[in-house]
């Protein structure tokens, strides 16, 4: 049987070395934590992504930075057809200069309103027809094949 010194010696080297245990692992977290943020520091590059940083490219101009490039599509002259006339990309303009400007497009998106004119409209669809330009109407294609086609609604 152990005497009541040697088990309150026991346990003080017990708990010291839990300290000494604790205070070990304690260390080596806190440098591994230290060496896996070197890593990310110069892996990740510079900072931390919250911003106010300096770059390092070699362009000019005064942008604010990259941005998006999207496909225009192709290329259509839009051509509204209303009670006051025709219009080609906002400019009000004759049949004949409408039908210039779009014949060096990809075809015309054309939009016919309510109170335009009939007649205005199919001399318009004709004229474009001749050159082989062609004709879309809210986003499709206009074959040619139906009677009363090209007139939106």
């Amino acid at each position: 049987m152990t005497t009541p010194h040697k088990q309150l010696a026991k346990d003080v080297a017990t708990e010291l070395e839990r300290r000494k245990r604790r205070r070990k692992l304690t260390f080596v977290a806190v440098w591994a934590a230290l060496i896996a943020l070197a890593i990310f520091y110069f892996q990740c590059g510079k900072g931390f992504g919250l911003g106010g940083g300096k770059g390092t490219g070699t362009g000019t101009g005064s942008g604010v930075g990259p941005s998006t490039i999207t496909d225009a599509g192709p290329a259509r002259c839009t051509v509204r057809v209303t009670s006051e006339g025709i219009t080609v990309d906002g400019v009000k303009k004759t049949r004949d200069e409408a039908v210039e400007a779009c014949q060096k497009t990809e075809g015309a998106m054309v939009t016919v309103t309510g109170d335009a004119r009939h007649g205005d409209w199919e001399e318009l669809r004709a004229a474009l027809q001749a050159v082989r330009v062609k004709i879309y109407i809210r986003g499709e294609l206009w074959d040619g094949n139906a009677a009363d086609a090209g007139v939106a609604p």
